[in-house]
């Protein structure tokens, strides 16, 4: 009897054995008894393949984008975060009348452009009907140079009732558009604008650089080696190159670079460039610098008129050099060692009345730090 007992107790447990064996945790209800559970078997080592790992690092790229942009919603708006501050009105919903007036005083500095817009907004007034002159094409290459790039200068003319045509890439007046009273009020604005300081200022500017590309033309250009240039003029340039030191081998002494006016004039011939020795002198520079472009350039910077300047680029801020007073100064003690950028500048006037002997500035400031080993301090070019 106890063996018939232990075999019916291995029994029953056997049969226990089998029905936890057939428990279905997957909620299939297809599983068989005969299956066995695949969750007790350890996990297969496998190796993803590059673009397995490529689709999940741009799949967890797209989950952080979007939890980012959910995060960037929720961010405060500034008035919100600073409630006292105010941004300026935009111009274009002021009225015609405060558009107008702004823009013509930010046009004011620029002398082309408020020529320019004065021509165009007189000739429509005096021939409302042409439409020649109610039409401008802005791929026009002086309206690309004096006018579209200019600030306020656009705008003025888009407050004249101008509308862009994308299609043409133009701006067009219509007939029925032409307003008189505004008409009259940018003319009034831009004529006032000639009477400012600014503009005046802009117009001797213009004049100088005028100056300076006739000059740059003697510069060893074409017309001048076929004979433009006289016998008299040769001599003198001839003279002033024979005053100049010998120019050191290529490796040794340093440039000097002349350029006249600014360089944003792109004056064509108007910079030139040559080896000196440190020791050299401010007045060889000079001589040079007439052997190159005449005796003009040198008399109209040195004398009592001083209507133009030789002024030291390399500097911050741009430094005037008084050639009489520094004229047998070294290049070192200048700062032009071991290289140096001059300009030839218009004079303001108080760098051009300045007396000698005075110890103004003449308009430039003198502070500043000395530029190479042994050269003077800024105060004391001055």
């Amino acid at each position: 009897e106890a063996r018939q007992l232990r075999q019916a107790e291995a029994a029953s447990m056997k049969n226990n054995r089998k029905k936890k064996e057939v428990i279905d945790l997957t909620g299939d209800k297809k599983t068989t008894g005969t299956k066995k559970n695949k969750t007790n078997n350890p996990p297969k080592n496998t190796v993803k393949s590059a673009a397995a790992i490529n689709a999940g690092n741009a799949a967890a790229s797209r989950t952080n984008n979007n939890n980012h942009n959910k995060f960037a919603a929720q961010k405060n708006t500034l008035d919100q975060t600073h409630p006292n501050v105010r941004l300026p009105e935009r111009l274009s919903n002021k009225t015609k009348e405060e558009q107008i007036l702004r823009c013509a005083n930010r046009v004011k500095p620029h002398v082309m452009a408020v020529d320019t817009l004065l021509r165009v907004l007189t000739s429509v007034r005096n021939m409302p009907d042409n439409a020649k002159f109610r039409i401008i094409d802005r791929t026009n290459g002086n309206y690309i140079t004096f006018v579209r790039d200019t600030p306020g200068a656009e705008d003025m003319l888009l407050a004249m009732n101008y509308r862009m045509i994308s299609c043409n890439n133009e701006l067009r007046l219509e007939r029925h558009m032409v307003d008189e009273a505004l008409l009259y009020l940018g003319i009034s604005a831009l004529e006032q604008m000639r009477m400012t300081d600014e503009y005046k200022e802009g117009k001797r500017l213009r004049g100088f650089h005028a100056e300076m590309r006739r000059v740059a033309k003697g510069n060893g250009s074409p017309d001048v080696q076929r004979g433009g240039m006289t016998e008299g003029e040769t001599a003198i340039r001839l003279g002033f190159l024979s005053k100049c030191p010998k120019e050191p081998p290529e490796g040794r002494g340093a440039w000097v670079n002349v350029q006249l006016g600014d360089v944003s004039e792109n004056i064509v011939g108007g910079s030139v460039k040559r080896r000196f020795d440190g020791d050299d002198t401010l007045e060889d520079v000079l001589n040079w610098l007439g052997g190159s472009y005449g005796n003009e350039v040198l008399d109209k910077i040195r004398g009592t008129r001083r209507e133009w300047c030789l002024c030291d680029l390399n500097r911050f801020p741009i430094l005037p050099l008084d050639v009489e007073k520094h004229g047998k100064k070294t290049l070192q003690y200048l700062g032009l060692f071991p290289s140096g950028k001059l300009g030839v500048r218009l004079s303001d006037d108080a760098w051009r009345d300045r007396k000698e002997g005075s110890d103004t500035s003449g308009g430039f400031g003198i502070h500043g730090s000395a530029r190479g080993l042994g050269a003077a301090s800024r105060s004391m070019l001055h």
